[in-house]
């Protein structure tokens, strides 16, 4: 159970920098989720950029200039995945 429990704090503390550092660059989230599930909207042109290299589901388009995704961590997420999502958000 404490290794379980160990783990689940694991993918919600990825989840939690993916949504930290999506608000540094000033996007909103659609949802404010506690969760290993984050939707930040994006200009359609980080969602562009994005797309071409990270799984992410289209959730919603807000207007014509922004489209709202959901990041899901899971188990299998690892740090260095995150970091690389993280630096790619950072130089958009």
């Amino acid at each position: 159970r404490l290794i379980r429990r160990q783990r689940q704090m694991c993918i919600r503390d990825r989840a939690m920098r993916i949504r930290a550092a999506f608000e540094a660059k000033g996007c909103a989230m659609l949802f404010d989720s506690p969760t290993n599930q984050q939707f930040p909207i994006l200009p359609n042109s980080w969602y562009n950029v994005l797309s071409e290299k990270y799984a992410m589901t289209l959730t919603a388009k807000p207007d014509a200039e922004h489209t709202a995704v959901r990041f899901c961590t899971s188990w299998a997420t690892r740090d260095e995945d995150v970091d690389a999502l993280l630096a790619d958000i950072a130089s958009l």
